[in-house]
């Protein structure tokens, strides 16, 4: 076989196995909350409620929750979690949404911080 051939073949293979693994919706929505814990039995409250409302209403994937971050700078508190939605818009209307319902329980026991950002994947040849 012409060695030009089977490195087009080994191309061409590598690339559809490349494109396979890519995620079809390349702009995901993280919520990056970090904070403190004041009133922990209050927080059970509000985590129970966070499973049904945003994970399983929303649709959201709980990527880490870590009650003892290592904080090397800044100000926030030990407690962390990372969600990812389908995309920043499904975060902001999780949160405009059915979540307000639940902020009550929250208020007396977290002090947090609340983000919403967009991971956009870029390519090289974008």
């Amino acid at each position: 076989m012409n060695k030009t051939i089977l490195i087009g073949l080994i191309a061409g293979i590598t690339g559809l196995a490349i494109g396979y693994k890519v995620p079809k919706d390349k702009n995901v929505g993280y919520v990056m909350i970090s904070g403190r814990i004041t009133n922990p039995e209050q927080a059970e409250k509000y985590f129970a409620r966070v499973n049904d409302v945003v994970v399983k209403g929303c649709g959201a994937k709980t990527l880490t929750v870590d009650y003892k971050t290592d904080i090397r700078e800044g100000y926030d508190g030990p407690f962390t979690v990372l969600a990812q939605f389908p995309s920043k818009k499904a975060a902001q209307d999780c949160y405009e949404g059915d979540y307000q319902n639940i902020i009550p329980l929250r208020k007396d026991a977290i002090d947090m911080n609340f983000r919403i950002v967009e991971k956009k994947i870029q390519f090289f040849n974008q």
